[in-house]
């Protein structure tokens, strides 16, 4: 098992966005995330609500994982 991670203390400007994908996925989906998930949150339209936001993403980056294994 293999993380992957984010760090990036200038997230759309005002944000610090950090994670680890931590591979339980297979190190495909670690590397995947760490590519994409910048720009799953970036697409997401209603930002206000930070927890939404990132759950959002979580259901998102779900989904775009089932599509791009399919």
């Amino acid at each position: 098992m293999e993380d992957a991670h984010i760090a990036n203390g200038e997230f759309m400007g005002k944000n610090s966005l950090f994670g680890v994908f931590d591979g339980h996925g297979g190190r495909e989906v670690a590397v995947w995330s760490r590519r994409h998930y910048e720009d799953v949150l970036n697409k997401i339209e209603d930002k206000d609500d930070k927890r939404e936001w990132m759950r959002q993403s979580f259901l998102r980056v779900d989904d775009d994982l089932r599509l791009d294994a399919g």
